[in-house]
């Protein structure tokens, strides 16, 4: 039987976007982090969760989207990686579905970014695959 890989569907600013669930531990509803002294740009601070420390960073940042276009970021999505754990700030979450086998990659002229990894359309929506684990892999 061959398995589907799923991801998860986030809103912020105007667009949709689809994470691979692989990594992620959970998803919470939006908490005020700790200041993180000394902290690279984009890291908003820190939460306990569940007795492990976990890194928040604005998804505004991540995605070089202006935060004026965003409402109230009210979930983090925590990830899970072998440098730590992760939490990326969002306005919304929307559900799980599956990734497609390929991905739409010519039309990202628009806006490249790391994180970035192509666009599929689902129903009509365009829906925009994001990775966040490299990069949050090269924070300390």
């Amino acid at each position: 039987m061959e398995t589907v890989e799923k991801g998860i569907c986030f809103r912020l600013g105007e667009e949709r976007y689809i994470h691979p669930l692989h990594c992620i531990k959970e998803v919470l509803s939006y908490q005020s982090p700790a200041p993180a002294l000394g902290s690279s740009p984009g890291v908003e601070g820190m939460i306990e969760v569940r007795g492990n420390m976990v890194t928040v960073l604005y998804g505004s940042h991540l995605l070089d989207i202006n935060p004026n276009q965003c409402d109230q970021e009210g979930h983090i999505v925590v990830l899970d990686l072998p440098t730590g754990y992760f939490g990326v700030r969002v306005e919304s979450v929307e559900r799980v579905m599956d990734l497609p086998d390929s991905l739409e990659v010519e039309s990202m002229e628009y806006r490249s970014h790391q994180c970035i990894q192509g666009t599929m359309l689902e129903e009509g929506e365009l829906y925009i695959m994001v990775d966040f684990s490299d990069y949050c892999s090269t924070l300390n």
